[in-house]
């Protein structure tokens, strides 16, 4: 791991292909013993202070915050938490106020252990640590040094001394005892002292339970944790994000319980009990050591020094069968044939590894294979041992790919498929950045990947209004092949910009994925405006979109959801909102358990200011028509849905259902929200629909749904969030998979787009409808509903209407349509592929969708008594919760 700096401060983690990356950004193309060369003096760079280095403890302000917050992609430090630091590691402890919460699903960690890193290679992945397992609410602190005790944490407190201990305390009752927690550290620890002090002063016998819980989310991490039950040491590590954890506690063994997500932990005494009981005037200390390191064998050496062991700084540098380096391999070291650890080398083929005398056996894996087993390496009695270790069977090339519009370099999707038995590449988790699976995200058409010689496959994209490249390469021994690939915007929309109103990446606390990655993400699918929506907290994807140099291509607006519950009911995504850096949910409102409730805070935050609200994912039936859930109308959360500027209708592909001639029957209408979209518009609820991925991870997450939103640049970069808001507002969006559908309806004199309103007193509107797709998927249906009913000569498929449909071209669709209408009404135009999918391009789950695409309604007012709604329920009950 290679730490970085981007603009405005922001600290990001890197892999070598991440700096590859980096390094291509600014277009300098050189040679790859070059590129080790530069990653190297990355690493180095990145040096420990001196050994005299004080411990620093610091309250965290806007002042200091560049000096003292550490890095990682799990970090949630904010202003008035406390850094304690040495030059090993930095802890962060949570202000212990009762509104504390790291996240969404991180929370009451007021007094905990909420970041905790490697100053070394910081890149913490710790959620939290609860001393106590959350049962003392910790609402004071003090910190003290060698020479001050008990000092008041106020104001921008800052000391530097040989040792500093943060305490936060419990205040006891009847039911609890007074407890107190010192996190301490040392000038020259490695680890980190936890102590808990149990103190029962008064009355009846009190007992207290020895155990800890812990918060470290690896479901979709390349993460180990140990194995459920007693140990003398607890761990955890998180290969990609090269950070590992572990607890000890000393006269003590550790009982751990761990699922995915939380470690419950238990500590037993030499009578294998967890319980003490405390009588009137007594008390227990429990004390725990943290380590933390790049690998789980840092965090055993660690422990190791602490208790005077030798540990021998090993440094293995890892080459090729041409004797060349081999950046960011993995590897896999074993002792007496147990797996201890899996560090992984830096850009440039070395890992520093620090290992007790002795014998190991080294695995090697790059990319997902493994290249080498059984390394022996025999670590000597020793100041330090440097070694290199041959791969004599791996004869690596590299794959170069240039990839441009016209002429000029643009971001792209590139995955790589082995073939005719070639391994495909596994470059990192769905949470990763640069390299996500067998996907390389390029912010500016270029990749330079090291890859095993073999036959593969290339699917290079930029979204669904650009042509996409297949092709087949073979990556031949040591030797460098290139492509240079052109994509072509085959799909005019102009006047209409891409968008997805929903995406979310760590911060939100239900995810780990990388949310640097998620914006690589949207912009290679040629998402041109995204909201941050990160779940209950304002934030901003500005400094990625600085740091990546990607305004030209694509916009944002400071954003949140606000996920309350009942489920899924009680989310609303909310943009824009003033976004107050570091604060507590970056200074956004809090969740009610009642729905209207926290719809009307949420709509009048920023003091009223002008912003869309949008329901996220609704049960139709619970929000319109059933409140109380019993299956019964009853009017639902009119105040809230009073409130809602646009509502999310997918899946989108269901629109298809809609064109049958016999209507939608009781199966197709569960769960279909745009059928109910469609019953619940009759009946006067004029609501937008919109559809958004609500993507959480970086492997093809974003891109497979969009809005296209009109307005009036096509520049990106010039993108005005308020035209935005108003245009959602008014309905002028076209809802898609895939498909650019463009209708206009003309009445008389006058055309309007979706989400407008005409007159036409003799009934007579036309609806000009044209549909664009690139070259690698098609669609085959067009049709109109008219107050959601489809009309068979509305209807228009390839086989009933070839002459309407062309094959070649970006223009698949292209007619008018004259339409004689008996009263008001309201038309929405659609279209898809029934017999065709969006396939590869779109990764192996949105390759699976039709193509789809349908509009928001047109409005025809024909008695001139303004637009007035149908009442028609589509020939099936109006839904209730469930339905």
């Amino acid at each position: 791991m290679i730490s970085a700096t981007g603009p405005a401060g922001l600290q990001v983690e890197r892999t070598s292909y991440d700096i590859i990356g980096i390094i291509l950004m600014h277009k300098q193309f050189v040679p790859l013993a070059a590129l080790c060369c530069v990653f190297g003096f990355a690493y180095w760079a990145v040096s420990q202070d001196e050994q005299n280095t004080p411990v620093e403890v610091a309250i965290l302000t806007e002042q200091n915050w560049d000096e003292f917050a550490p890095s990682g992609k799990e970090v949630d430090a904010i202003y008035g938490d406390i850094v304690l630091r040495n030059q090993y590691v930095t802890a962060v402890i949570a202000q212990p106020i009762g509104t504390r919460n790291a996240n969404m699903t991180v929370r009451d960690v007021a007094g905990c252990l909420i970041d905790f890193t490697d100053r070394s290679n910081q890149s913490d992945q710790l959620s939290c640590f609860y001393p106590g397992q959350r049962a003392y609410p910790f609402r004071e602190w003090t910190v003290s040094t060698k020479n001050e005790k008990g000092l008041a944490v106020v104001g921008d407190l800052k000391r530097q001394s040989g040792e500093c201990v943060v305490t936060v305390r419990s205040e006891g009752n009847a039911e609890r005892p007074t407890v107190e927690v010192e996190y301490r550290l040392g000038v020259h620890s490695r680890v980190l002292q936890v102590t808990t002090r149990y103190s029962h002063h008064s009355g009846p016998p009190q007992t207290v339970t020895l155990n800890d819980d812990l918060r470290a989310d690896g479901g979709k991490e390349d993460m180990q944790k140990a194995p459920n039950g007693t140990s003398d040491t607890f761990w955890f590590e998180d290969h990609f994000w090269q950070q590992a954890y572990g607890i000890r506690a000393p006269g003590h063994q550790v009982q751990s319980n761990s699922d995915s997500r939380r470690t419950g932990l238990v500590y037993l005494n030499s009578k294998q009990q967890d319980i003490v009981t405390l009588k009137s005037g007594q008390s227990y200390e429990l004390v725990r050591e943290f380590a933390c390191g790049p690998s789980r064998i840092d965090v055993a050496a660690a422990f190791a020094r602490e208790d005077g062991q030798q540990i021998v700084p090993t440094e293995l540098s890892i080459w090729d069968a041409a004797r060349r380096e081999v950046p960011n391999a993995s590897l896999e070291i074993r002792q007496d044939g147990k797996l201890i650890g899996r560090p992984r080398a830096n850009g440039r083929g070395d890992a520093n590894i620090p290992l007790a005398p002795g014998a190991y056996t080294v695995n090697v894996v790059v990319n997902g294979q493994t290249v080498r087993e059984g390394y022996e390496l025999h670590v000597a009695d020793a100041q330090e041992q440097r070694e290199t270790v041959l791969l004599p069977d791996y004869h690596p090339g590299v794959l170069m790919v240039g990839v441009t519009e016209g002429d000029r370099d643009i971001p792209c999707k590139v995955e790589i498929i082995g073939r005719e038995g070639t391994p495909t590449p596994d470059f990192g988790p769905e949470t990763a950045e640069f390299g996500v699976k067998n996907l390389r995200y390029t912010p500016n058409g270029r990749v330079l990947q090291g890859l095993m010689p073999g036959k593969y496959s290339l699917i290079i994209s930029h979204g669904p209004e650009y042509s996409a490249v297949f092709q087949d390469i073979e990556i031949e021994p040591g030797e460098a092949t290139q492509v240079a690939a052109k994509l072509q915007r085959q799909v005019d929309s102009t006047g209409w910009i891409s968008s997805d109103f929903h995406s979310h990446s760590s911060p939100s606390g239900d995810n780990t994925g990388s949310q640097l990655g998620r914006v690589l993400n949207l912009v290679c699918e040629h998402l041109e405006f995204a909201p941050c929506t990160e779940h209950n907290r304002i934030d901003t994807y500005d400094p990625h979109i600085a740091f990546l140099k990607i305004a030209p291509f694509m916009s944002t607006t400071t954003g949140m959801e606000l996920t309350g519950s009942p489920l899924p009911l009680n989310h609303q995504n909310v943009f824009p909102l003033h976004h107050h850096p570091h604060r507590q949910d970056g200074g956004g409102p809090v969740t009610d358990s009642d729905v209207e409730t926290q719809m009307q805070r949420v709509s009048a935050w920023d003091n009223g200011s002008e912003k869309l609200v949008q329901q996220n994912h609704p049960d139709v039936g619970w929000l319109f028509y059933d409140k109380n859930g019993d299956g019964q109308h009853d009017g639902g959360h009119a105040q809230s849905v009073a409130l809602i500027d646009v509502m999310e209708i997918h899946p989108i592909e269901r629109i298809l259902e809609s064109s049958e001639a016999d209507g939608v029957d009781a199966d197709e209408a569960k769960g279909n929200r745009i059928f109910k979209w469609l019953q619940v518009m009759n009946q006067g609820y004029r609501i937008p629909g919109v559809v958004n991925t609500d993507a959480h991870y970086n492997f093809h997450g974003s891109g497979w749904l969009r809005n296209w939103i009109q307005c009036p640049t096509d520049d990106p970069a010039k993108i005005n969030p308020m035209d935005i808001v108003h245009a959602s507002e008014e309905g002028r969006v076209v809802m898609s998979n895939g498909p650019f559908l463009k209708a206009d309806l003309t009445a008389g004199s006058k055309t309007i787009v979706c989400g407008q309103d005409v007159a036409a007193s003799d009934g007579k509107v036309s609806v000009k409808m044209s549909v664009q797709c690139a070259d690698w998927f098609d669609v085959d249906t067009v049709f109109i509903l008219v107050n959601g009913r489809p009309r068979p000569e509305l209807v228009f498929t390839r086989e009933s209407h070839p002459q309407l449909f062309r094959k070649e071209g970006a223009l698949r669709f292209e007619h008018v349509a004259d339409i004689q209408l008996e009263g008001d009404a309201h038309l929405v135009v659609a279209t898809g592929g029934r017999n065709s999918l969006l396939g590869p391009v779109m990764g192996p789950e949105g390759g699976k969708m039709h193509p789809a695409a349908l509009t928001n309604p047109f409005f025809v007012d024909v008695d001139g008594g303004g637009f007035a709604f149908s009442k028609d329920t589509l020939d099936r009950p109006l839904p209730v919760k469930g339905d």
